[in-house]
């Protein structure tokens, strides 16, 4: 059922009701409503990586979406921007509709409310995890950090390790855990240890093997 709500039918669903976007190309560290012809617009993220600050408190990272997200999309319900997105990737491409478009394309027709329910789904999965990583002991955060990110927006490689893209930095990642650096690079040094995390040109792997071995190891502290 998903096959047939995700963001690239979407597209299509919209062409053929004549509804236009704006294509455009963000730098990085570019907020996404700088250059939006419209407060109001609704943006969905169609290559590259965001990162998503809360607005009540900007120096914490709610997440970072990947392609597929509308960015703004709590604008459909008229409520006031909750989050900052900032472009994480070199290049960005987002796609910027019309509030007004939306509304009448997913409102009107009953077969399209599905894309509603997977796109809400695709954000709410990364309010889970940043929940879930918010509920970890302080001493196992940059392991859930690493794993959660890998199951939101990682790759497996051919021997089935989670790789998380290089946008993902050091940077990134203590603002994801809120841990302090001090903090991080303890964690950081023990998992390498441990060889529970490996480096991975500049980001890093959770290697398949050990997952299972260390959350028993976890559990039984």
């Amino acid at each position: 059922m998903e096959e047939l709500f995700t963001y690239k039918e979407f597209i299509k669903m919209m062409q053929n009701y004549g509804i236009r976007h704006k294509k455009r190309k963000l730098r990085r560290n570019e907020n996404v409503m700088t250059n939006s012809s419209s407060p109001n617009s609704v943006i969905l993220l169609i290559k590259g990586y965001i990162c998503s600050y809360t607005c009540e408190s900007p120096e914490t990272l709610l997440s970072v979406f990947e392609p597929g997200v509308f960015l703004s999309y709590s604008i459909l319900e008229d409520l006031p921007p909750l989050v900052t997105n900032i472009a994480l990737s070199e290049e960005c491409i987002v796609y910027e509709y019309e509030k007004e478009d939306i509304e009448y394309a997913l409102s009107l027709f009953p077969e399209n409310f599905g894309f509603q329910y997977f796109f809400l789904k695709k954000i709410g999965r990364h309010l889970y995890y940043k929940a879930l990583l918010n509920a970890k002991d302080h001493q196992e955060k940059l392991y859930y950090t690493i794993k959660y990110l890998g199951k939101l927006i990682g790759e497996k490689d051919g021997k089935g390790n989670i790789v998380l893209p290089p946008e993902i930095t050091i940077k990134i990642l203590i603002e994801y855990s809120t841990l302090s650096k001090a903090a991080f690079y303890r964690q950081r040094i023990r998992l390498i240890e441990e060889e529970i995390l490996k480096p991975h040109k500049k980001t890093f792997l959770v290697p398949k093997k050990v997952v299972k071995h260390y959350e028993k190891q976890l559990t039984s502290i």
